[in-house]
This record gives structure tokens, C-alpha cells and sequence, in this order.
């Protein structure tokens, strides 16, 4: 006869999985850095996650079009925006609302 393993024991194990991936998901979104870069009439940014590309943004989200930023500060401020959209699990999308409250020129 070959014993079962407890209900308690599968808990624990299964408790200790999830602990581990929130451990790993946690050091995920601290290790998020902004990079803006110069690109042809203008800015772009980009957000690495343990030094592999995670966003690369060279046009000004939610506008149609394929616009640069027109200043690395601009750049700079959304990325900062969808950071911290990750850091909180939230969707990285920004709109044209939260790039105009930034006082991102459009």
C-alpha cells in the first residue's frame, strides 16, 4: 500500500511556488530602467528589465502617426509613466489624457 501525500503537504508545496515566483516577479519590477535615445526629428525611450529590452518606444504613444518626441524630456516623462504603470500591474498603455496632464507636447 502506498501512502498519499497529505492535502497539507500539497498546500505547502504549492504555497512555496507561488511565494517563489512572487519573489522573482517582484525583483522583475525593480530592475526596470528607462533609456531614452535620439532618433531622426526627435526622441524615443525604452524600458530594460534586467538589461533585455522590455518597450521600445520610439514614437509618442497614442498618437497616430509615427511622431517623435520632440524633447528627451518629454521622452523621459512617459516612460516614467508606463514604469510605473508595470511596477503597479497595470497595462503599459498611455493615453493621450495622461501624456497631456504630463504636459507632453502633442
Amino acid at each position: 500500500m502506498t501512502k498519499t501525500p497529505s492535502r497539507s503537504l500539497i498546500i505547502a508545496i504549492l504555497l512555496a511556488i507561488a511565494a517563489i515566483f512572487l519573489i522573482f516577479s517582484l525583483r522583475s519590477r525593480n530592475n526596470l530602467k528607462i533609456n531614452t535615445f535620439e532618433i531622426e526629428n526627435g526622441y524615443g525611450y525604452s524600458i530594460t528589465i534586467r538589461e533585455k529590452i522590455f518597450i521600445y518606444q520610439p514614437f509618442i504613444p497614442a498618437v497616430e502617426g509615427n511622431i517623435p518626441f520632440s524633447s528627451r524630456s518629454d521622452a523621459r516623462k512617459t516612460a516614467r509613466i508606463v514604469k510605473r504603470k508595470l511596477k503597479n500591474n497595470e497595462e503599459a498603455a498611455v493615453s493621450v489624457k495622461e501624456l497631456r496632464e504630463a504636459g507632453i507636447k502633442l
